[in-house]
């Protein structure tokens, strides 16, 4: 049977590597407990408006993020991430983003 088919098993081993990268991906991706997150919102949110959203939910702006009407915050992702979903908005982790991760202390 292999051999009517020889990019069978080909296509099976494509497709669990793609997997797999995408779920290393995603697990890259997922925001802190605590640290630097890069909020992006899904719809026509301001920054303002996000800013005033993450700060409502006890995070410290950092700086603009890297994609238009981001954010970065600093603080908790369970009293951030969950509520701003609700909202429209990502929540990422800082550091592949280009966000700093260095500080031990957020700017407020």
């Amino acid at each position: 049977m292999s051999a009517r088919f020889p990019f069978a098993k080909r296509s099976i081993a494509v497709v669990q590597i793609a997997g797999a990268m995408f779920v290393f991906a995603l697990l890259a991706a997922a925001p802190p407990a605590r640290g630097t997150m890069l909020l992006v919102p899904l719809g026509p949110r301001g920054q303002a408006e996000i800013t005033m959203l993450a700060l409502a939910h006890g995070a410290s702006l950092v700086q603009r993020g890297p994609l238009p009407s981001s954010v970065i915050v600093y603080g908790e992702r369970a009293r951030i991430a969950w509520p701003l979903a609700r909202d429209g908005v990502l929540t990422f982790a800082g550091g592949w983003a280009g966000c700093r991760t260095d500080r031990s202390v957020p700017i407020s």
